[in-house]
């Protein structure tokens, strides 16, 4: 696990404000983004799998549970001959079983090669990705931004974002097609701003 740190005052910031002003008020509200990247690919996507639908807490604790069942090996090959009875037991869903173990197969069949992506466009992974059954588009793009750190992703299927944009504009009628003009925008800084987004209100939680 590293890290990503993304401060307000960082020139990629001051050309984001150069190139929509309204987002100044977004960057006066938080000052420094810590962002953590995880680099073990095929943790990272059976994460987002066990996390679908569910609060951040629920699957974090039912995440612990895979793990210690699989004794810290969360592994294709593990996840391919882990028992379906005891990963039931654990709190996942048939469904999630089974999406899991499609990720293992699609990687150890090499459909799926995780071994380098660097050279990969986000087009391209995302592409890949998506075979995967229970990684969609707004999954592969978390992966895009929470595992290879990568600076331009907006993802305008995320509910976070698409509400925290229409508060900081007071724009609450903004449409899809909209939000995802605008952010063409910021590129290729988006996923600054979508950190900033997720975090602007943190302090009045």
């Amino acid at each position: 696990m590293k890290e990503i740190k993304y401060h307000s005052l960082s020139n990629e910031v001051k050309y984001l404000i150069h190139k929509d002003a309204r987002l100044e008020k977004l960057f006066k509200m938080k000052e420094e983004i810590i962002v953590n990247i995880n680099e073990n690919y095929f943790e990272s996507l059976a994460g987002v799998i066990v996390a679908q639908q569910l609060s951040s807490k629920v699957a974090s604790v039912i995440y612990n549970r895979l793990s210690n069942l699989l004794k810290g090996n969360i592994t294709p090959e593990y996840i391919k001959n882990a028992d379906e009875v005891e990963l039931r037991g654990i709190g996942l869903s048939y469904q999630k079983i089974k999406y899991l173990k499609s990720l293992a197969d699609c990687v150890l069949t090499k459909e799926v090669d995780l071994s380098d992506l660097n050279h990969l466009s986000d087009k391209d992974i995302i592409e890949m990705l998506v075979k995967i059954k229970g990684i969609g588009i707004w999954s592969a793009q978390m992966f895009l931004m929470f595992s290879l750190g990568r600076e331009d992703v907006f993802s305008v299927l995320d509910l976070g974002l698409r509400n925290a944009l229409k508060k900081l504009y007071e724009l609450p009628n903004l449409t899809n097609q909209e939000i995802e003009e605008m952010s063409l925008n910021w590129s290729p800084y988006r996923s600054i701003v979508s950190h900033f987004l997720w975090h602007a209100w943190d302090s009045q939680i």
